[in-house]
């Protein structure tokens, strides 16, 4: 299955806000993630739809799993490497 279809189905939304992902995905807490997406330094882009400090940070579901379809590539390759 894909994984964008696959995420889309679950979050039923081209979009998903950060906090919702934050710990599955990325094992850090919501607040965390916020810190280091304002800082700009987290794995996927992160924008808001108002610029305001109360608006969340959302993500797009398609660079959440262009996100997992690269860790899990690089984790199959270094597997193969050992395994292969």
């Amino acid at each position: 299955m894909n994984t964008n279809f696959a995420l889309l189905a679950r979050f039923e939304s081209p979009t998903v806000e950060l906090k919702q992902i934050s710990q599955e995905f990325f094992g850090v807490t919501p607040k965390t993630a916020e810190q280091r997406a304002k800082a700009c330094d987290f794995p996927v882009p992160t924008f808001k739809l108002r610029d305001s400090e109360r608006s969340p940070s959302l993500v797009k579901i398609e660079d959440l799993a262009a996100y997992i379809d690269k860790r899990h590539k690089e984790a199959k390759q270094d597997w193969l490497s050992v395994n292969g």
